[in-house]
């Protein structure tokens, strides 16, 4: 890529990628909320069970981050992208054993699915950053 990219463009692109993950996020909970998959007898901040209102957060705000730091990447590195793409793999990776670590009680599903959203986000942002057609 010659030119590099405005931060317009790219904050513009993790706002499209956030919604994408909020309607499949919350396609999901709601999905499995109704299976009883994900239960409100799982607590996951301050004793409360989980809502949609996390899920939405939790579906647009990295993915406005990400956005951000892909930015940052991109302006001040000769390989952004590729440098992104290593650092958002190694940070997906870690997200993955969370569910499964930081709740207690949590069953095998429940996690499961939560990282079913963790995939939602990661794989909308990173489809949504290569359609800017990046080098």
């Amino acid at each position: 890529m010659t030119e590099k990219l405005k931060f317009n463009s790219i904050f513009i692109t993790g706002l499209k990628a956030g919604v994408a993950s909020i309607v499949l996020n919350a396609i999901l909970f709601f999905v499995f909320h109704a299976a009883g998959v994900l239960t409100d007898d799982i607590k996951i901040h301050d004793d409360q069970a989980l809502t949609i209102a996390p899920v939405i957060m939790s579906s647009l705000v990295p993915s406005l981050v990400g956005a951000c730091v892909f930015f940052l990447f991109e302006k001040f590195s000769k390989n952004g992208w590729r440098n992104f793409r290593i650092l958002a793999l190694v940070l997906f990776v870690l997200t993955l054993a969370n569910p499964f670590m930081g709740i207690p009680g949590v069953t095998v599903g429940y996690a499961v699915v939560l990282d079913m959203m963790h995939v939602v986000v990661a794989g909308s942002l990173m489809y949504f950053l290569s359609l800017l057609n990046i080098k």
